[in-house]
């Protein structure tokens, strides 16, 4: 019996139909848009910045790489610590750097083109179903594709994960594997933190304490007398007042304080956003739903019409505070600062801490 054209049309959409369910998507190349434009922004070469690793460190003259791989900035945080000490124990200066930000083309010859190159660290968190974070795809890409030798390389590493999931720090065991392939050496032993038990501070410093231990030993260090560098230098400017555009009244960085080009006006509506740039949502309804001496539960709903953005399972929300008036000032009471309420002050920020902004700040709050 020939076949009529319903029947044909309807062969060819079940065919299209399963097409798509076993490719997933991959023959359009459609991209997961919720968090590609973030990946994207953090890899690209577009403003000028070399990803060139050696062009880099010959550049700041820089003897040792901490990288992380963090979606939330736990592993961030932590990777700033352990350079900021590594600097300031053993006089190498060190490089923190995001792993989205370089190529790895030449990971294997940094250690034969820097003199007296010591040591790469790193700082994996594990994401979603033992995946890795945005910012360490192209990382792991390139071990898994395009990597041949890593014989050079001494490295140390620290996981961070949450053992009451079924993939418990999966890719920093992962990182350790395919490093082990191409003959790298791990300095010390792989660092396992836990947030699920709640010790990810206690396993950090157990690790490290550890760790510098082994580096004296096996990298031939000496340790320094620890001298204390604060990461803010402060100075007064008496040429600002709190009415001056370029002054922050407790914006999360210089992009929120006053706005004014449609360029600048769209990035902080349509992103793209991460843990450094949020979209400063605002708070639609709230309402306390129990309170008791333990703890209490509110119910809070936040408005997302204005921007692109769209919840998905796994997003996180931060609470951005701002410090009553009245506490501010009866803090200067307390420091006998009370005069200088509206005095502004430039933040000078030692280079090594990215995460701090060099923009001018007052003392008094909205």
């Amino acid at each position: 019996m020939a076949m009529d054209t319903l029947d044909l049309g309807a062969l060819v959409a079940i065919f299209l139909a399963l097409v798509a369910y076993f490719t997933k998507g991959s023959l359009w190349a459609v991209e997961n848009t919720h968090y590609s434009p973030t990946f994207k922004s953090a890899s690209s070469s577009s403003s000028g910045k070399t990803r060139d690793l050696i062009e880099t460190l010959k550049k700041t003259g820089k003897k040792a790489i901490v990288f992380y791989g963090s979606q939330t900035g736990t592993a961030e945080d932590y990777s700033y610590k352990f350079s900021k000490e590594l600097q300031s124990r053993f006089s190498i200066p060190t490089m923190c750097c995001d792993l989205a930000d370089y190529d790895f083309d030449k990971l294997n010859d940094i250690f034969e083109e820097i003199d007296d190159f010591c040591l790469i660290s790193f700082f994996m968190a594990t994401y979603g179903e033992g995946e890795p974070t945005d910012n360490a795809n192209e990382f792991f890409e390139y071990l898994e594709n395009e990597c041949e030798n890593l014989s050079n390389v001494k490295y140390t590493c620290f996981a961070l994960g949450n053992s009451t999931y079924e993939f418990y720090n999966a890719i920093g065991k992962k990182l350790v594997e395919e490093f082990d392939k191409f003959d790298a050496k791990l300095i010390g032993k792989l660092g396992l933190g836990d947030d699920g038990k709640a010790t990810m501070d206690e396993d950090y410093l157990s690790w490290k304490d550890e760790l510098f231990d082994t580096l004296r030993s096996e990298l031939n260090i000496e340790e320094k007398e620890v001298i204390y560098e604060p990461s803010i230098k402060i100075t007064e400017n008496n040429e600002l007042t709190i009415n001056d555009k370029i002054v922050s009244l407790g914006e999360p960085n210089k992009d929120y304080i006053n706005p004014t080009t449609d360029i600048e006006l769209k990035k902080l509506q349509f992103g793209p956003f991460n843990h450094t740039h949020p979209y400063l949502a605002p708070i639609k309804f709230s309402k306390e739903l129990f309170n008791s001496k333990e703890r209490n539960c509110i119910h809070a709903e936040f408005d997302l019409s204005n921007t692109n953005l769209k919840y998905s399972t796994g997003d996180h929300i931060a609470i951005w505070p701002s410090n009553s008036n009245e506490n501010v000032f009866k803090l200067l009471e307390i420091l006998n600062l009370s005069d200088k309420k509206n005095q502004t002050l430039p933040g000078n920020f030692r280079p090594n801490f990215k995460k701090f902004i060099k923009i001018n700040f007052t003392l008094f709050t909205k």
